[in-house]
């Protein structure tokens, strides 16, 4: 049954072989009715014989076709009866009648029910129609109808059949454009529909003359495309040619294939090149006609109608392409491109808390990447749950997941405890009961320091991911990034060397800033702050340096090389009779340095300076890397009477109740709350409590970012103990230094007089 089309066309072809062949007009003719009533039960049987689900438009095709054989079978009783065959004739109206009938079921065909997304082809099929027809009206029926025009039901005739073919090659145009264009049955309708229009053409304008009493090349033609019709019906295929359940933009995309768009565009010139051609013949536009407006008017108001629909695709899929490109293909989370969008738009206040799959790599090992993949989902899928819509998910690569959101989005520490609480409970994957354990690592964007961004996504992916990586070394799978973390890059190891060679030719030095007693008014201190003069002609603060020499050896000749030089500095302002605190800030990797303690002593006794004198400043992330540690070295440097304070207090994540267990004897307030706390009471009131407690428990404060009298008013209600900032004096060289402290005494006294009277 399925070889039923090739024996039905290799029958046609021999049917219109014999046409030709035959002797007898009367039995051509016969010849030429039989096979086009084959190719109407052809497409009827082809239709019972496969049931496609659009049954309704083979059958109007069939309709369409069976009303052409009956029009020639009209036409050629006629012609028997009388001899020849009037123009019009009454096969003239069944002929025009079935037109509109084959296109409605070859339109039923390709539809896509209706929609939007269909109005594309269809105004494809109207810029073909509007082209074809101002054609085939300046070249062919204006001139075949001469000066009287269309009169009478003879010329009403000779311009139905070239719309007729006019709206049959629209909606040739309307196939080319469809997607069921891989069917065999449909390319083969197609045929038949385009062999029809050239045969119509050809005989409509008389192209090749020949009498229509005997047989012709026309026959021909319009017989191969009945046989056509009957081959695509009998065709297996037929039942694929189906309206496929596509997306509206999917359908709008098909009517912009690269074919169609060369076809649009020829037909769209169209309208010019006529106008051209009549300005060329010097015919006056009074004789254009009314046609030729009308498809040029037409023909503008299609174009834009397409142009507006191309703008929209070409929008639809840059929207697509955007979250595609955004979008983690295996989990549907963000990827690292959407992260560092929202990071970008956080303006620097981001937070990452990026989540390690632990021995993920033996998973895979184990059991395959495609179980791998499906831990992943799960994973990911138990991630969404601890998010909001507030804070992004996304998925980094191999196993790492990142949330991201700002300050006011997320607390990062109940997050990371809420991440480890969710994974406390096996996972199910593919009839499998896995554990799965992860690592959470924390990075929070920092202040900017000497023009670095510190808070760009590369720097903050980094740091989470250093965060993350020594989460894995410790029991709560918890870590937060601190600059002990960084690691050497090239500019780095670059500035190593510079940074060596500065220690031996004297490039560093040390500026000094006051520190002043709220109670009394006056400086009782100062900090020392290192210097790079580099050779390149900036100033580098120590932040720019000091993380690369703290991951390497270097980190021990810069530390005494401020310890012996600002104890040195000290002990000349003391013969000058200016005895000052000197607050030393050292690192991480200091305060777990064997030697310290021996620096320390050291320099004090070069000096000749009492260790109560020297403080140094400890951070509170160095002190809690390991408090039993730090514990042992700084109850060492108190027992020689050093004081100890803790620098940055508020932005780790310890509790005074815990730093109380550590011998310091001061706490240096982070310049952040204190700032800021004139503008926020959050920040006023976390002030307030860190004085109170600090004072409970006998600790001395330090306000560190003091930068007006507003705030310096606040300290001292609060009873603050000391306070610096540039409100109180910039950093400055120790040449400079016994002028600033003589003047700013002057002026905190004035100040302070003049608030009293």
């Amino acid at each position: 049954m399925t070889a039923w089309w090739r024996w039905y066309a290799a029958l046609g072809v021999l049917g219109c072989v014999a046409y030709l062949a035959v002797p007898s007009i009367f039995l051509a003719q016969t010849i030429f009715v039989v096979v086009g009533a084959s190719a109407v039960a052809a497409t009827v049987i082809g239709t019972r014989l496969h049931r496609p689900s659009n049954r309704t438009a083979w059958l109007t095709i069939a309709l369409g076709t069976g009303l052409w054989v009956v029009g020639d079978i009209v036409f050629q009783w006629i012609h028997v009866t009388r001899g020849s065959v009037p123009d019009p004739s009454l096969a003239d109206a069944v002929y025009l009648v079935a037109y509109p009938i084959y296109g409605f079921g070859l339109f039923l065909l390709v539809r896509h029910r209706w929609r939007a997304s269909e109005r594309g082809h269809v105004a494809n099929s109207a810029i073909v129609m509007v082209a074809f027809g101002l054609l085939t009206w300046v070249f062919a029926v204006q001139p075949s109808l001469g000066n009287d025009g269309i009169s009478g039901t003879a010329g009403l005739v000779e311009v139905a059949y070239p719309a007729m073919d006019v709206f049959l090659l629209g909606l040739l145009a309307h196939f080319v454009g469809s997607r069921q264009w891989r069917a065999l049955s449909y390319r083969l309708l197609t045929a038949a529909v385009l062999l029809l229009v050239v045969t119509d053409v050809f005989d409509n304008f008389s192209i090749i003359s020949e009498s229509p009493s005997d047989r012709s090349l026309f026959d021909v033609g319009w017989t191969m495309s009945y046989v056509l019709i009957g081959v695509a019906a009998l065709h297996p295929s037929m039942r694929r040619i189906t309206s496929p359940e596509i997306e509206p933009d999917a359908h709008l995309m098909a009517s912009f294939t690269t074919p169609t768009v060369v076809v649009l565009t020829a037909a769209t010139l169209t309208a010019p090149v006529v106008m051209f051609i009549e300005v060329i013949r010097d015919e006056p536009i009074a004789q254009w006609g009314w046609a030729v407006l009308l498809c040029a008017v037409a023909l503008v108001f299609l174009v834009i109608l397409r142009i507006t629909d191309l703008l929209r695709l070409l929008h639809t899929r840059t929207v697509q392409l955007r979250a595609v490109a955004d979008t983690d293909h295996l989990t549907g989370l963000a990827n690292l491109r959407a992260l560092e969008h929202r990071m970008w738009e956080n303006a620097g206040d981001t937070t990452l808390l990026t989540v390690d799959i632990d021995r993920f790599k033996e998973i895979n090992d184990t059991f395959g990447r495609g179980l791998g993949d499906q831990v992943l989902m799960v994973v990911a899928d138990r991630l969404r749950g601890v998010v909001d819509d507030s804070i992004l998910l996304a998925r980094l690569a191999g196993d790492e997941f990142t949330l991201c959101g700002t300050a006011d989005s997320m607390d990062p520490i109940e997050l990371a405890h809420e991440i480890q609480r969710r994974f406390a409970a096996p996972l199910e994957v593919d009839n499998m009961t896995l554990l799965i354990e992860v690592s959470v690592g924390v990075a929070s964007s920092l202040p900017a320091a000497s023009g670095e961004d510190e808070a760009s996504p590369d720097r903050m992916v980094q740091r989470a991911d250093l965060a993350v990586q020594a989460a894995k070394a410790t029991q709560s799978r918890i870590a937060f990034y601190d600059r002990s973390m960084d690691r050497d890059t090239s500019d780095q190891l670059i500035m190593l060397g510079e940074l060596t060679t500065a220690l031996e030719s004297d490039q560093l030095e040390l500026h000094y800033q006051p520190q002043v007693d709220l109670e009394s008014m006056t400086v009782v201190g100062v900090e020392a702050l290192l210097r790079w003069n580099h050779p390149n002609g900036t100033v580098l603060s120590p932040s720019a340096f000091l993380p690369t020499a703290e991951r390497t050896g270097l980190i021990r000749p810069l530390t005494n090389y401020v310890l012996t030089r600002a104890l040195a500095q000290r002990g000349l302002w003391a013969s000058a009779g200016l005895d000052l605190q000197l607050a030393v800030n050292i690192s991480t990797r200091n305060l777990f340095d064997e030697t310290l303690i021996e620096q320390v002593r050291t320099a004090l006794a070069d000096s000749h300076c009492p260790a109560h004198r020297l403080t140094l400043e400890v951070t509170e992330t160095s002190a809690m890397t390991d408090p039993v540690g730090a514990t042992e070295i700084l109850s060492i440097l108190h027992a020689m009477g050093v004081q100890v304070a803790i620098d940055d207090y508020g932005t780790g994540y310890s509790s005074l109740a815990y730093i109380e267990r550590l011998p310091v004897q001061e706490l240096k307030m982070d310049r952040t709350f204190v700032g800021g706390m004139i503008q926020n009471p959050a920040h006023a009131a976390i002030v307030r409590s860190t004085v109170e407690l600090a004072r409970t428990l006998g600790l001395s404060v330090t306000a560190e970012g003091v930068e007006d009298e507003m705030t310096m008013t606040a300290l001292r209600e609060l009873r603050c103990g000391r306070a610096q900032g540039y409100h109180l004096g910039r950093p400055t060289s120790p040449e400079r230094l016994p002028e600033l402290v003589a003047d700013l005494d002057s002026r905190l006294n004035t100040a302070t007089g003049e608030r009293i009277s």
